[in-house]
């Protein structure tokens, strides 16, 4: 499956938040997007996928990510996966790729407050 850059669809996210997600594959098992933040996500709260797991692989900059109460610094080649049913944030600015399996499904993101 190639994918051209133009078929990516951009978003942007309150707190500092921004990139691209490109279409997923056909089977539903895997969603790629690049993510560049300036700021914090969630802005208030944590976010919690109910059955994705999120796999960030860090191409420049630094993130404080905070998982289940847990701080990681995350700097260019690391990666984290954020299993089903952690409760996360991340601050910091930096840019990353995301690998979200199965498939990116909106509904299954949830921010919560504690």
């Amino acid at each position: 499956m190639f994918v051209k850059k133009e078929m990516a669809e951009s978003f942007s996210i309150p707190g500092g938040t921004k990139g691209a997600i490109y279409p997923s594959s056909p089977k539903g098992d895997q969603t790629i997007a690049v993510v560049e933040m300036d700021g914090i996500y969630p802005e208030k709260g944590y976010s919690l996928n109910d059955f994705c797991t999120e796999t960030i692989f860090m191409l420049e900059g630094k993130f404080e990510l905070e998982a289940d109460g847990k701080k990681y610094q995350l700097e260019k080649g690391d990666l984290f996966m954020i299993l089903p049913g952690t409760k996360y944030r991340i601050s910091g600015k930096g840019k990353s790729i995301d690998f979200i399996s199965p498939a990116w499904d909106k509904s299954q993101n949830h921010i919560i407050e504690n």
